[in-house]
């Protein structure tokens, strides 16, 4: 049965019931203010302090694929691995596929790092790992959308909006809500996830990837946009001219997540030596190094 305000349909769908469960919940809680108050919490990176390969490392700990049916067990819970790769395996298996491929060096770090958002789940775990297990995980990557502005009605899993309070509110449901025309992806909200924290964090941090590097970060789950073309009227040139990065990204991201599904998890060993023998150069390059402030 599909929800659809004061309606309901019955409707065939090769969705998972998690990752329904999951996009339920993110429609209810990720309002306008609810996105603020998570920025206000976190922007400060007063975590603690870790580096990336670190972080790296604590993605062996989530599954690639939380959203698939085998993770769930009697208990509501999909947080086992089971026989499932782990989250950092598809991060190497991403960046050795960017190598493979003969893209950037850039690229092949950003495919390396792109889910280490998720992370911080280890370093909040009484508060952000605690409420990932019991309520909702934001860290998880899931398509996103703007926040304080209309909804698309093309966005994933729309037949949730009416659980999202900003739709009644004058404030938020015109085109351009509380943004200005034309003011630029860059200086508008996005839902708060994993991947929104990451972008942030390697900006305070003071990484040296190009624009276009940061911008996939960000934007890559924002199918709406870099998919549909929507937000134009919030959107400007310089986001045009990022797009075709973001889009490329994230097609190769889907391409290597199918190839991840039953893949064989990468040991701590070959990581290992995949990072000395070639990540850490690129990481030293664009500053990706040292111990970062989370």
């Amino acid at each position: 049965w599909q929800p659809n305000g004061e309606n309901l349909s019955l409707v065939c769908t090769s969705d998972t019931p998690p990752r329904r469960h999951h996009y339920c919940k993110s429609w209810k809680f990720q309002t306008y203010d609810y996105v603020q108050s998570m920025r206000s919490r976190f922007l400060n990176f007063s975590l603690g302090k870790a580096s990336l390969f670190e972080a790296l490392e604590g993605l062996h700990a989530f599954p690639a694929n939380p959203f698939h049916a085998w993770f769930c067990d009697d208990s509501d819970s999909y947080s086992s691995l089971g026989t499932s790769p782990s989250l950092r395996t598809l991060c190497f298996l991403m960046a050795e596929t960017a190598r493979e491929e003969g893209l950037p060096d850039w690229v092949q770090l950003v495919a390396l790092f792109h889910e280490l958002g998720e992370y911080v789940k280890i370093m909040d775990p009484d508060n952000t790992g605690e409420m990932a297990e019991s309520l909702y995980d934001w860290t998880i990557s899931s398509r996103s959308r703007v926040v304080g502005c209309r909804v698309p009605n093309q966005a994933t899993f729309s037949e949730f909006r009416h659980l999202n309070t900003d739709g009644e509110d004058s404030k938020y449901n015109t085109e351009t809500g509380v943004y200005q025309s034309h003011c630029g992806l860059e200086n508008v909200s996005l839902m708060w996830s994993g991947c929104e924290y990451l972008y942030y964090l390697l900006k305070h941090n003071e990484v040296c990837l190009p624009n276009e590097g940061l911008a996939i970060i960000r934007y890559f789950l924002l199918g709406d946009w870099h998919e549909q073309h929507a937000y134009n009227a919030i959107a400007n040139e310089e986001d045009e001219d990022l797009l075709p990065f973001v889009s490329e990204f994230d097609a190769l991201r889907r391409r290597v997540r199918l190839n991840c599904m039953d893949c064989t998890d990468i040991s701590d060993e070959q990581c290992r030596v995949l990072w000395e023998s070639h990540y850490a150069n690129i990481a030293a390059k664009y500053d990706c190094d040292h111990v970062f402030d989370w």
